[in-house]
């Protein structure tokens, strides 16, 4: 009997260690749902061992519990779509580990978060300015009287904004100096008629005095209609009447040499004007310029030839593409905006300089893996982002990013494809994981090496076939 007690005291050991064992598991579920105290999501220093008011903000406590991190039976219950890993809190060597939190899906709730998902997107980068119409410089046209003194005996183009059309008379114009060249022409050309009928030793010379007095007569802004008709007076006229200068016009028709607007009126009738002055400039409207004003921070992706498109509140539903021809090299000091022009043809005049105009231009960067910009949350030198595990189970995670494109930033390092992260709500989240200490290292956080700095992501580069080449930094939350 003496050797039996030995086992009967093992068997009992064995029990009672048994239902200890089974005791502490039962008791361990109400363990982590215990309260330890009551503290301040937006201030993280208050505790209290009771509900009630922060003293700071007046925004009520919130509980920390026990289970304030996640086990390793928590990381069984997460989504498996998006399993959890501890060897993702340090995706790079660069960026900082975190450490994972928890809160009850009811608060989730009640916080209203929103989540979405990691992945693979075409990013593009909008540029946009507004504009307004201006005449085409390059179709302005000064009218003046080149070869000598006169006036104006009568006046056609006799307001501003005037529309003409090319070959319509402007004025009529006097000038001694016109009685001259005409008698002048019409002896050279009477001279060169005859040479043809008859053999001249020197023909060649003969024609080529004759085309330096056709040259003269044109400096006056005949149109080859006016010199047709000049010569055949010519050539109808006796000896006598061009000894007396019978018939011989003292005045003459300036005509339009396009068809436009009177864009400025410097002229009266009755006013003398002296040789060269100008008498009218005439804005033709079949093509205008669109000056649009970018602002600075995307002037690096503006460049000539980059395609772009042109609307109009005037003109609603109606689009007009075109690509930039000019950037203004140097910024308009006062706006500090980047000028750029862009032509377009202008059928029917309806686009009219002093029109208010949007200009929009995209750069392709092709697809690319990205995070939603509002899943971003910048810590100061660095960025963060808060994964979702699924039932309660979150993570900080920091990450490393390129420029913003639009709503989204490219991933570089950080994140994974199909993971999903949370999108709203943001920042009550923020200060859950301050509560429970899962982002202690944003307070006196060191930049590491390889890691962002604060206001300048890492550049994103569209495709390296297209002409941009370099980038802006991006500014985070803008």
């Amino acid at each position: 009997m003496n050797h039996l007690r030995p086992l009967a005291a093992l068997l009992l050991a064995f029990g009672l260690w048994g239902w200890l064992e089974a005791g502490s598991a039962s008791a361990d579920p109400e363990a982590k749902q215990r309260i330890l105290y009551y503290t301040c999501t937006m201030h993280p220093s208050v505790r209290s061992p009771s509900p009630g008011k922060c003293p700071i903000c007046s925004m009520d406590l919130v509980p920390v519990r026990a289970s304030g991190s996640l086990s390793g039976k928590a990381a069984e219950t997460a989504t498996a779509g998006a399993p959890f890993r501890t060897e993702q809190l340090s995706s790079s060597p660069s960026l900082p580990s975190t450490s994972p939190f928890f809160v009850p899906p009811e608060r989730l709730q009640a916080i209203g978060i929103r989540t979405g998902v990691v992945e693979r997107r075409h990013l593009v980068r909008e540029l946009r300015a507004p504009a307004l119409i201006a005449v085409d410089e390059s179709k302005e046209v000064d009218i003046n009287v080149k070869a000598g003194d006169g006036y104006v005996i009568k006046l056609y183009a006799d307001y501003l904004w005037k529309e003409v059309r090319k070959g319509e008379r402007l004025a009529t114009i006097l000038s001694e100096n016109w009685v001259q060249a005409q008698m002048d022409y019409i002896r050279a050309y009477r001279a060169w008629r005859r040479s043809l009928l008859v053999q001249k030793a020197n023909p060649i010379l003969l024609d080529q005095q004759f085309e330096h007095i056709r040259n003269r007569i044109r400096v006056w802004d005949l149109t080859d209609a006016q010199i047709r008709e000049l010569e055949s007076h010519a050539w109808s006229m006796s000896t006598n009447d061009v000894r007396t200068g019978k018939g011989i016009h003292g005045t003459f028709d300036l005509l339009s040499p396009v068809s436009g607007h009177v864009h400025e009126k410097n002229v009266v009738e009755g006013m003398r004007f002296s040789a060269g002055q100008t008498l009218f400039r005439l804005i033709s409207l079949s093509r205008v310029w669109v000056l649009a004003q970018f602002p600075e921070d995307q002037a690096p992706f503006i460049s000539e030839g980059q395609p772009c498109e042109v609307t109009l509140p005037a003109l609603p539903g109606e689009r007009f593409r075109s690509r930039i021809d000019f950037v203004q090299p140097h910024f308009t000091e006062t706006v500090r905006r980047l000028q750029a022009r862009i032509i377009l043809s202008n059928p029917g005049h309806k686009l009219r300089p002093g029109m208010y105009a949007d200009v929009a231009a995209r750069l392709d960067y092709g697809v690319q893996l990205a995070v939603r910009s509002d899943a971003v949350i910048p810590t100061g030198r660095r960025f963060v982002v808060f994964v979702d595990h699924g039932g309660g189970h979150l993570e900080p995670r920091f990450v490393r990013l390129g420029e913003k494109l639009d709503d989204d930033y490219p991933v570089l390092a950080g994140l994974q494809e199909g993971e999903r992260v949370v999108t709203g709500a943001n920042f009550l989240i923020e200060a859950e994981s301050r509560v429970q200490g899962a982002l202690q290292i944003w307070s006196g956080e060191q930049p590491t090496e390889g890691g962002s700095v604060p206001g300048k992501a890492v550049p994103s580069a569209p495709p390296a076939d297209h002409h941009h080449s370099h980038g802006m930094p991006g500014m985070p939350g803008m």
